[in-house]
């Protein structure tokens, strides 16, 4: 399966869903597609789904994903000042100093 969009500007990037994939492809072509489906399923535009799904990645620690939507955010039209509000906006809320720091250190390798 082949995405429309670079994961990360990191050298050899591994996705969580090629993770998957290499374990149990089934799996991981449904979850792709609920993926879809999520996106699909109300009124958010692709901006606004990307920064909700930037904060649930950052709040989890998910690096990974956190990494791939910095790039998916930029192509629906937001920015890395965009990301930096969010994350600062989840201190004291979801996540701590040291989970917010290191947030913001993956952002600004994947956007400068």
């Amino acid at each position: 399966m082949s995405f429309d969009y670079p994961l990360s500007k990191q050298e050899n990037f591994v996705s969580n869903l090629d993770r998957l994939r290499d374990i149990a492809p089934d799996v991981a072509t449904a979850f792709r597609a609920l993926r879809v489906a999520a996106d699909a399923s109300g009124p958010l535009d692709a901006k606004q789904i990307e920064l909700t799904l930037l904060a649930g990645f950052a709040a989890t620690g998910n690096e990974g994903g956190f990494r791939v939507h910095c790039t998916r955010l930029v192509q629906a039209g937001g920015s890395l000042a965009e990301i930096e509000q969010l994350v600062i906006l989840l201190l004291g809320t979801s996540i701590g100093l040291a989970p917010a720091v290191a947030a913001l250190g993956w952002a600004h390798d994947e956007l400068r």
